[in-house]
């Protein structure tokens, strides 16, 4: 398993975001709980957001991001993305 750090920029379209934000959370929740996603966070500008996700490999990390409605239904403009490995803290092993 590996672990990334995905950054998202969302769009400015506020009503977009709203209908968007309770199956956002819902889904990240359903995450969480399965300890795929280990952390996860809006800017506090709200301009965006962050992730920390435990996934086999990017082809797995793609396929939990394209299941985010956040994602799916277009909140996500920009996505990058950065495999790390924690040495300290909670995370490392």
């Amino acid at each position: 398993m590996a672990f990334f750090t995905v950054v998202w920029k969302y769009t400015d379209d506020a009503e977009l975001i709203e209908a968007a934000r309770g199956p956002h959370g819902a889904y990240l929740k359903e995450q969480v709980a399965a300890g795929v996603v280990r952390v996860a966070g809006p800017f506090e500008d709200g301009t965006g957001g962050i992730l920390v996700v435990e996934a086999g490999d990017r082809t797995e990390l793609k396929s939990l991001l394209e299941g985010d409605p956040y994602v799916a239904q277009g909140v996500v403009v920009d996505s990058q993305i950065f495999p790390f490995k924690p040495v300290l803290g909670a995370l490392a092993g």
